[in-house]
């Protein structure tokens, strides 16, 4: 169903970013338009009753836009090729393999020598498990990210892997990394500000002022690790609240 302001708003986005909607750009646009709805729909499910939805649902589109913006001409191209093969990420052309880079190889900067072996194997996706930095002591397989805009340097650089990618660009595979979406690490930037009593950080995570909505959660939430971290919230001392932790009591479970 055709929604003025939601394309008012996409038609706003586009023009301020100068984007070339018959020209260049006019894939881009293309698939955005069409997807608009989804996106819309998806976003409200979560932030309806926000009071600044609208400037945060603007502030997403114009995020969406400067990806395009900034995006290579060389996966540009590959997003053409993948047009036309309608759904690609379907086809039997693709062959994944998931792996931890230290198990594999160590780091970062010596994958690109194992590549070959890899095409040999017929794999052209690559999974990387976690490589963001985590505490070594509170780790959980790099799944407790205390910084998602830095590599762990048990890993490499943020470098090694932009040299990963464009490597395996010219070989004409696919990366994917493991960004971890659900929680972050206690020793994370957001978590820091809550444990300090900032309010708006303590709302990034699920954190009750006692145990009522916690004890009728553990009903029927199921326990990940019960011999090593039994629960599923952990009593955070200098706030004498409670923080959902299902997995382990350093990771906080975060409330979108």
């Amino acid at each position: 169903m055709y929604n003025h302001s939601l394309y008012k708003t996409i038609t706003d986005c586009c023009e301020i970013n100068q984007l070339d909607i018959s020209g260049l750009d006019k894939l881009f646009y293309t698939r955005l338009v069409a997807n608009t709805s989804a996106i819309n729909r998806l976003y409200s499910e979560l932030y309806d009753s926000h009071t600044k939805k609208e400037m945060a649902f603007e502030q997403l589109i114009q995020t969406i836009i400067h990806a395009h913006k900034t995006r290579s001409a060389f996966l540009k191209q590959k997003d053409i090729e993948k047009e036309k093969k309608g759904n690609w990420f379907l086809s039997n052309e693709i062959v994944g393999m998931s792996l931890y880079v230290d198990r594999f190889c160590g780091t970062l900067n010596i994958l690109p020598t194992r590549l070959n072996y890899l095409t040999e194997l017929g794999v052209n996706l690559l999974h990387l498990m976690p490589v963001f930095e985590s505490p070594p002591d509170e780790s959980d397989g790099g799944y407790a990210v205390s910084n998602f805009r830095k590599v762990d340097e048990r890993y490499g650089t943020l470098q090694d892997l932009q040299d990963l990618e464009n490597k395996m660009q010219q070989q004409h595979m696919f990366l994917m990394i493991d960004i971890v979406l659900n929680h972050t690490s206690q020793q994370h930037e957001w978590a820091k500000k809550a444990r300090n009593g900032d309010v708006e950080f303590q709302q990034y995570f699920y954190m009750y002022d006692d145990r009522s909505a916690p004890d009728q959660f553990e009903l029927t939430m199921p326990e990940i690790f019960p011999e090593s971290s039994s629960g599923n919230f952990t009593y955070i001392k200098e706030l004498n609240k409670w923080v959902m932790s299902v997995f382990h009591d350093y990771q906080w479970d975060l409330n979108y």
